[in-house]
């Protein structure tokens, strides 16, 4: 498809390979598992006429061939996407899980085996971290030439961060983003790069002209395919980086007033300053991880492209050559062909016209120079509609976006939201993103890294309307469905917290709510959100033993469909817990981010009145849940995220360290290269420009 794509190639080119690749190995495992050939299964006759017999039984040694096979496709699903092909597996045979073990038990030293082995052994539930040790995967790592180690070490990345053990799983994640940079710049030269750019916009154009269609473009190599590698390993990246600077915050806060209060006394003494040094350091640490986290989503993000869609003037062109047509109005008023037309809509240089020389009414001609055109027309009279522009997803999050962005929120989307209406915007400007399945989750992370980065709220503001607007129109039809999304849910929780202290006139929820589809401008029923508009009726109509009995009930509810809850303890807590949020909630703690509907404490307003006269609840993508299948309890990210933004301070006193001034080499290019080469072999964790950031 031409850019922009509506789903991400890469992921989508995955999901189709792990697809095949397992279900083909799942037929080989039933074959090798039965030991029957494929002749007897399916109940053919061979070449002499004789069907299945005790001569289509496999021989040992097929068998084990056969094996092999299946181990080497789910190799290359694990290899794609541990997650997708796990859930693949999961929905296959169960002969797939034992594959490897038969395998291994003939030729112990096969490294796709071990690596399938490694997913499939069996381990006591709920007990990953005790069962699952590193050292098959660094057995696996260290058998592998380096070119092919990427895949395993985000796996050992993944375990450690089951396990918690973020330092290791960082370095893993650079490790192979070093190995990708390193292949990308070995296998693809500049010229081919240029000659493959060349003929990709050659197959744009001819796509977007109408003479090619897809069957007439050429299928890619292998190796050619897009793939999503690099997109796993830079989010995995931020989400380790985040999570370490999260960890850095309660030691740069705790004791912090003591501190500052006792120093304004004078009363400081030796103890206080290197506690108060240790601080400092904390807070360098949540600094420098938040904006690692915020550089490894902005390259993330970078993977997709994002279009604010055709200008208004097109589509209503569009619209009204439709229309025309529609109503059997064929002729066009003659414009000069290949003649730009200014965007002019000074109404008094169009009254003087008075009549013009074919009879024609000033009101008509009023109406033609009234109507704003900004594209060139073909000789057959209709207009040559230009591409729409595109930017990558990233760039909306720069210190200048692009100027060709149209606002959002405005004043009409703001009032539409706070009143459940209908946004008809159908024939506007359709906004559009390329889909990915982790895109919802690295918006709103990237929210979490600029709230600890302490971002001006104005700017922030700013990143939160543009997260908010991505995240309305990704949809990922016709195969992702909704994905759940912790960041989200933390982002949520921390508004709450924090008292939404960006000042958003709107809640969260409808500002991400999914934008209207094309075919959903004639409106939906009205008494489609009875139920609702009756459930808020019953809230504002209740006393205050019942709305605690509501609350109640509704916790319990929530707290047996949360995957955490997993004894009697865990469930009392999760109920309590949101009990609690539950009733902050309803004393507005939440700010102007609360429902107005929601509210049983304040009388109905006429805001209120007219959303349950009209009620029209927004359409549904599909790759949009209402809920989002968020994590309902506040989680320790979530909580120190939200202390961070209450009582961290801008500046702490410490002494600003100035940027070294680089010297020159004093004997010559060969000392710098030598400089260089040591600079590289002493890099670590800790430095900022480390690989492929």
């Amino acid at each position: 498809m031409p850019a922009p794509r509506l789903v991400d190639p890469a992921v989508f080119y995955d999901v189709v390979e792990i697809r095949k690749s397992v279900e083909e190995a799942a037929q080989d495992s039933v074959r090798a598992s039965t030991g029957i050939s494929n002749t007897a299964m399916t109940g053919r006759m061979d070449y002499f006429g004789a069907g299945g017999g005790p001569s289509s039984q496999l021989s040992k040694e097929r068998i084990f061939k056969i094996r092999q096979k299946a181990v080497k496709l789910l190799s290359k699903a694990f290899t794609l996407d541990e997650v997708a092909a796990s859930v693949a597996t999961m929905q296959a045979t169960s002969t797939v899980e034992d594959v490897a073990q038969h395998v291994l038990k003939r030729e112990a030293g096969n490294i796709d085996a071990k690596y399938v082995h490694f997913f499939h052994e069996k381990i006591p539930s709920r007990a990953m971290e005790q069962y699952t040790p590193l050292d098959p995967l660094n057995e696996i790592i260290s058998s592998l030439p380096l070119e092919q180690q990427a895949p395993p070490l985000r796996t050992r990345a993944l375990v450690q961060i089951f396990k918690s053990q973020w330092e290791g799983a960082a370095t893993d994640l650079t490790m192979a983003l070093r190995i990708t940079e390193e292949l990308k710049r070995t296998h693809k030269p500049n010229a081919q790069q240029l000659e493959l750019a060349s003929r990709m916009r050659e197959e744009q154009e001819a796509w977007s002209k109408g003479s090619k269609d897809w069957r007439s473009v050429p299928q890619l190599k292998e190796e050619d395919q897009p793939q999503s590698l690099e997109q796993q390993l830079y989010f995995n990246r931020g989400g380790v980086y985040l999570t370490i600077a999260c960890q850095g915050v309660n030691d740069a806060l705790d004791g912090l007033k003591e501190y500052q209060e006792a120093q304004a006394k004078g009363e400081t003494n030796g103890v206080d300053t290197k506690a108060q040094a240790a601080r400092l350091e904390a807070r360098k640490k949540v600094k420098t991880y938040a904006k690692r986290a915020l550089r490894d989503y902005l390259s993330f993000l970078s993977n997709f492209d994002y279009t604010p869609g055709l200008p208004f003037e097109i589509t209503n062109e569009i619209m009204r050559r439709v229309y025309d047509l529609a109503n059997g109005n064929k002729t066009q008023t003659p414009l000069p062909k290949t003649r730009l037309v200014e965007l002019d809509n000074d109404e008094k240089e169009v009254a003087e016209d008075g009549e013009t020389e074919n009879g024609h009414s000033s009101a008509v001609t009023r109406q033609e120079k009234a109507r704003p055109e900004s594209f060139e027309r073909g000789e057959d009279g209709w207009p040559k509609f230009p591409s729409p522009k595109i930017h990558p997803a990233s760039a909306l999050f720069a210190e200048r976006p692009p100027a060709d962005i149209p606002a959002f929120p405005n004043e009409q989307t703001t009032h539409a939201m706070l009143n459940n209406e209908m946004i008809h915007e159908a024939f506007g400007s359709r906004e559009a993103v390329t889909y990915h399945p982790l895109l919802t989750d690295a918006l709103h992370s990237l929210l979490l890294a600029h709230s600890l980065l302490q971002t001006s709220p104005t700017e922030l503001l700013r990143h939160a309307h543009n997260a908010a607007r991505l995240a309305r129109v990704a949809d990922g039809y016709p195969i992702f469905q909704a994905a759940r999304s912790p960041a989200r849910a933390d982002w949520i929780e921390v508004l709450r917290r924090a008292n939404n202290w960006l000042g958003l006139s709107v809640p969260w929820q409808k500002l991400c709510a999914p934008a209207p589809l094309p075919e959903a401008a004639g409106g939906w029923a009205k008494d489609s959100s009875t139920g609702a508009v009756a459930k808020r009726k019953q809230k504002r109509e209740e006393t205050a033993e019942q709305k605690r009995e509501r609350i109640k009930q509704e916790s319990i509810i929530d707290a047996l469909s949360d995957d955490r809850v997993v004894d009697e303890e865990s469930f009392q807590r999760a109920v309590r817990a949101r009990e609690r949020r539950a009733m902050e909630d309803e004393q507005g703690i939440s700010g102007p981010l609360k429902d107005k509907g929601d509210s049983s404490c304040s009388s109905p307003s006429p805001a209120s009145e007219q959303e349950e006269a009209s009620p029209a609840p927004q359409p549904k993508r599909w790759a949009q849940d209402e809920n989002g299948k968020e994590y309902p309890i506040s989680t320790d990210r979530a909580e120190a995220i939200s202390r961070w933004i209450r009582e961290a301070p801008l500046s702490m006193g410490g002494k600003k360290k100035r940027p070294a001034r680089k010297k020159r080499p004093a004997d010559g290019a060969a000392d710098g290269v030598h400089t260089a080469t040591n600079g590289v072999a002493d890099m670590g964790l800790g430095d900022d420009d480390e690989g492929p950031d």
